[in-house]
């Protein structure tokens, strides 16, 4: 008898994700996160309202296409109709500083989808994030 195994790589494995869009910010703090960490602008983190701290984040700025993951560790933004804040650095490889807020569609894995409400994205959002082959964690 012949046994074959194949070993699938995390980035060939499609995972279900939901997605939010909506404004995001970013600041810098010199206090303590949510979670008890220090606030480090150097770090690819973000704050949410709801998702449960630690939970990885895939961000993408609809105005240049560019995406990066981040990790929740605090809460917020405060600021109406705010989505996420995100780190300094974050926003630099984002490509916001100057602007401040952009537009950015957020996707987590579906298991956290509870956790998300409002903030739906449109379709042509959802297009171009597509067009952009954007590649899931």
């Amino acid at each position: 008898m012949v046994s074959v195994a194949f070993i699938l790589r995390p980035h060939q494995v499609e995972i279900k994700r939901t997605a939010q869009c909506g404004e995001a910010s970013w600041y810098a703090l010199n206090s303590q996160t949510a979670n008890g960490e220090k606030m480090d602008p150097t770090k690819l983190t973000a704050a949410h309202l709801t998702l449960p701290m630690g939970t990885r984040v895939l961000v993408t700025n609809l105005s240049n296409g560019k995406s990066l993951t981040v990790r929740i560790n605090d809460r917020g933004p405060y600021a109406q109709n705010r989505l996420i804040d995100l780190s300094k650095a974050a926003a630099a490889e984002l490509g916001f500083i100057q602007s401040g807020v952009i537009q950015v569609r957020i996707s987590v894995a579906n298991e956290f989808k509870q956790y998300l409400s409002g903030h739906s994205c449109k379709k042509q959002q959802l297009t171009y994030a597509r067009k952009q082959n954007i590649v899931s964690e």
